[in-house]
């Protein structure tokens, strides 16, 4: 019915909020006595009578003859190269108390949380959500990494030295009909270590010439820990809310080294050491004033506090001269408190064809910080700033259902900014914030949609954070010294076609934005350890288009998907009263082939292709920069008689024109039981970066390699409870 599936609830308790393919995966059919449908899901029921929706949400009724009983999963994988794994999903399910426990180690490079995509403590999210205050409990500044050689995208699941370890337990207490405690432990810890080398030959003459080599090594290591419990009470007749507490930590610990042999030697070592914790609340309740009305109240609460230590060191031996140096070059040390307050008052009122929402919102948001800098034993920089944001706002929407196709909606909110330093006020801002949208019905999976928005909002507190530094020759943001609301305008358009009978899905959007930002921010710039300021005024305007369309072509029986999106945006800027002008293409095709003969073998190709483009422009110079990125994935599968197949899997990613993966497998499998399955996957990679460089030929030329290559034969065996 055109409705997405938000939720798989177990007789109505949500185990897994939207990773519901635990239970899916782990639970017998043989369990489940009914399924239900429910339209307009929200987690608070009394606001999905009065908030229209596309999300559904299906409840699973249980045989009673069949709880209690334990459901799930295991398997352990080894080979003879040391490489292993081992995960098991355990699901217990009673009328008043129910489980699901998830375990998984491995050392094969494979993310450990699985199917469980959890909420990092501490991690970057959205500042600002006004809508849904508890889905983001925790926020707060991410951990920059350290190095000059980046480990790049894909080596999180693919560089072999790796290590991972992950455990959660789920549990659901029922304590009264209406009075519900759940609580979600998570525990993760994982290890990535990579290398890189780069050489380079200086020919001056046949005579005289010198080399230098360069060997990288980097490792990142993370555990975190966080626990949130949640108390909800559902009276349909009158009340229902819900009271998320949430506590955690998080250690990182960042190393680089980077060793330089040729005529002279020198080893450049980095380190980064974070800890963080912090603790938050979030509610959310609604009371039903009368059969129309509804009073809501959400509230979110988060206190955030970080410490940094980052240093570099240099030992260096010149071999003409037998001269060695051995000195601490940086060292930085940065304390933060992100503190966050929002508040939300509102009254929701529906009655006939029409939807109004009226109220007043607060936000507060606060950092402390203290960053002291120091290098060769002097201290170039130290401070202590107290920044804090706050806004009150009056807010209305409503929504009108025109007929039975059509319906437009209108939001808007407007109040006062106040912004302080210190302690002390600093100015004051009016802001905003209104959109108006249309939809209008075709068919069931057929309609056009149209939506304008404009908007004056204070930007994110983190504007304001201390950045640590990211190697010797990089500089280091002390965080914005002035700052300015920020202004955007937007509109978009899209058209969705999906006709069932002909198997056939068309949709394709155009969308416009304009945005202007306006802020100063300090850099301190090593080694020079020269200050200077940065006043940067921005004026952004963006388009886009997307294309996306999907067929089933009955002559080939296959499925077929073909989509592009593309956008083009100019951004003018003044650096140091500079003007600079930077003009940015981006562009990117998909497609992908799923054949459905009848035969023993079966494929899948997806390909895809990114392009970017970039040309700045000041009165003193014109850089352009432009890059491919490639990605093809075949994948093969073949069954034979009984119950055994062999398949095989081939990636190929190209993310510049010097930087390319190849990841080949082949993988078999053998059904012993119904329960029971063995399989066997042998695995190959080769990542690896490879570009020369000649500078005013042939004087000199520099070749870059990174090369990590990985094989094994894993076993493993499955069984399912």
């Amino acid at each position: 019915r055109g409705k997405e599936v938000k939720a798989l609830l177990i007789d109505g308790d949500d185990m897994t909020q939207d990773q519901y393919q635990l239970l899916s995966r782990n639970l017998n059919a043989d369990v489940v006595d009914k399924l239900q449908v429910i339209d307009n899901y929200n987690k608070n029921r009394i606001m999905g009578d009065l908030v229209e929706s596309n999300q559904a949400a299906i409840n699973l009724k249980l045989k009673k003859s069949m709880q209690g009983k334990v459901n799930g999963s295991a398997s352990a994988a080894g080979s003879v190269e040391g490489r292993y794994e081992g995960d098991a999903t355990l699901v217990w399910l009673k009328s008043k108390f129910k489980m699901i426990g998830l375990f998984n180690s491995n050392n094969i490079s494979k993310d450990a949380t699985g199917l469980l995509r959890y909420q990092e403590f501490g991690s970057q999210g959205a500042m600002q959500q006004r809508e849904e205050l508890t889905k983001k409990i925790v926020n707060g500044p991410g951990i920059i990494t350290t190095g000059l050689v980046a480990a790049p995208d894909i080596s999180r699941e693919y560089v072999l030295d790796n290590r991972n370890y992950f455990t959660s337990p789920l549990l659901h207490f029922r304590l009264t009909k209406s009075v519900k405690l759940a609580m979600r432990t998570y525990a993760v810890k994982d290890r990535l270590r990579f290398t890189g080398s780069d050489f380079t030959n200086t020919i001056v003459s046949e005579q005289n010439q010198w080399s230098l080599s360069n060997n990288q090594f980097a490792q990142k290591v993370r555990h975190n820990i966080s626990t949130a419990i949640e108390l909800s009470h559902d009276n349909l007749k009158k009340f229902a809310g819900n009271l998320n507490l949430q506590i955690g930590w998080v250690k990182d610990e960042h190393g680089f080294q980077n060793f330089t042999s040729g005529f002279f030697t020198d080893t450049l070592s980095e380190s980064l050491k974070a800890q963080r914790k912090g603790y938050a609340a979030a509610y959310n309740g609604a009371s039903k004033v009368n059969d129309h009305t509804v009073f809501n109240i959400q509230s979110n609460f988060s206190y955030l506090p970080e410490i940094k230590n980052f240093e570099i060191q240099t030992n260096r031996l010149h071999f003409f001269y037998s001269i060695k140096d051995s000195f601490d070059l940086f060292r930085q040390q940065t304390n933060i408190d992100l503190i966050q307050w929002q508040n939300s008052f509102s009254f929701f009122r529906k009655k006939s064809v029409n939807t109004i929402r009226y109220g007043v919102e607060t936000n507060w948001q606060a950092i402390n910080s203290r960053n002291s800098v120091s290098g060769l034993d002097s201290t170039l920089s130290m401070n202590s700033r107290k920044i804090s944001f706050l806004d009150n706002r009056v807010t209305f929407s409503v929504l009108k259902q025109i007929s039975g196709k059509s319906s437009i909606r209108a939001d808007a909110n407007t109040g006062l900014g106040l912004t302080s330093e210190n302690s002390t006020a600093q100015n004051s801002f009016f802001l905003w914030k209104a959109s108006v949208s249309y939809r209008y019905k075709i068919k069931a999976f057929s309609g056009f949609n149209f939506s304008a928005g404009t908007n004056r909002e204070l930007p994110n507190v983190l504007f304001f954070h201390p950045s640590a530094m990211v190697s010797a020759n990089a500089s280091i943001k002390d965080g914005a010294s002035i700052i300015k609301p920020v202004e955007s305008f937007n509109i978009s358009a899209s058209f969705a076609d999906f006709k069932i009978m002909s198997k056939f899905s068309l949709l394709a959007g155009v969308n416009v934005r304009y945005a202007k930002t306006d802020y100063v921010v300090n850099n301190i710039l090593v080694p020079q350890y020269s200050v200077s300021t940065w006043s940067i005024v921005n004026n952004n305007r963006q388009v886009g288009a997307n294309f996306d369309i999907g067929t089933f072509i009955f002559p080939l029986n296959s499925t077929f998907r073909f989509s592009s999106n593309a956008n083009y945006s100019i951004n003018n800027a003044l650096l140091n009263n500079n003007p600079v002008e930077n003009q940015f293409i981006f562009a990117g095709i998909t497609a992908t082939w799923v054949p459905n003969f009848k035969w023993p073998i079966g494929w899948e190709l997806n390909f895809s292709k990114d392009f970017f483009s970039n040309k700045q422009t000041s009165k003193d110079f014109v850089n352009r920069n432009s890059n491919q990125t490639t990605n093809i994935l075949f994948k093969l599968r073949s069954k034979f008689k009984g119950n055994y197949y062999v398949g095989t899997q081939y990636n190929y990613l190209q993310l510049s024109s010097s930087q390319q993966f190849h990841l080949w497998s082949v993988f078999q499998n053998l059904i012993l039981s119904q329960k029971l399955n063995m399989d066997v996957t042998v695995h190959n990679l080769l990542n690896k970066r490879l570009y020369t460089q000649q500078y005013n030929s042939p004087n000199s030329i520099s070749k870059n390699t990174f090369v990590g290559i990985g094989r094994y034969i894993l076993c493993r065996v499955n069984w399912s409870f």
